[in-house]
This record gives structure tokens, sequence and C-alpha cells, in this order.
């Protein structure tokens, strides 16, 4: 398989950097090879995703110009770049977020507190959802 390019959409820029060093790591282990594109806000997010060549995006749901939310649903009804597999993350898992996650077209919603290992499997099962789009 050829080096996935996941978008992470994530205005905190010190987490940001370390979630994909860590994740980075967990995947390498599970010999997938990933870059990740790192935005701040919904518009750095839009520009990447207008360049194209992306295959999944990590969303934040609260961002500083908007509803990471909405970025979602953007991305999947095709109105920003090419529909891809999207995950939310956030800080507080609310069961109404995951909802409205999966509603605007998400394959699921994460806390930014679960374990490595978890995340990682996530991240690997949004990229095997893309493969099988393609």
């Amino acid at each position: 398989m050829e080096k996935q390019r996941i978008l992470v959409v994530e205005d905190d820029l010190s987490f940001r950097e370390v979630f994909e060093r860590a994740i980075g790591h967990a995947l390498a282990a599970e010999q997938l090879d990933v870059a990740f594109v790192g935005a701040g806000s919904i518009s750095e997010a839009r520009a990447l995703l207008r360049e194209g060549g992306l295959d999944a995006a990590l969303i934040d749901v609260r961002l500083p110009d908007g509803d990471g939310l909405d970025l979602v649903e953007e991305i999947n009804d095709g109105g920003v770049g090419s529909p891809m597999p999207t995950l939310v993350l956030t800080a507080y898992l609310d069961p109404k977020v995951a909802i409205r996650a999966m509603d605007a077209g998400a394959q699921g919603a994460l806390s930014k507190v679960v374990s490595v290992p978890e995340t990682a499997g996530a991240i690997i099962r949004l990229i095997e959802s893309a493969s099988s789009e393609a």
C-alpha cells in the first residue's frame, strides 16, 4: 500500500504534533506508511482539501473558525475537495456529538484521550475504508 496522506484538523499545535508523532509510530509498527498533513482551522483545511491528494481526515469538533462537524459534512457531500473517510476527534466525547458526527458522514467519533493503540486501530479501519472505496 502506498503512503496514505491524512489530514489532521486540530487548532492546538502542541497536541497535534504529539498526536501525529505517537500515532505515526504506532501505525509504522503496523507497517502502515502515513504522512500527516496538519491544519489549525477550517479555512486552512478547506485550502488543503481543494489541493487534493488526501486519503482520509481526522477533524476536531471545536475549531477557532467554526464547527468541525460542518467541515465533515462539506467533505462528505463533495462541497470541498473529494469525499473521503473522516473521523471526528473531541476532548469530551458526548453521545450527541457522536450521533451528529455520523449524521454528517463521519465513520465515527473518537475521544482525544483514548489510548494510542485504540486510536491507531481506528485510523487503520478508516484507511481500509478509503482503500475499499477507491
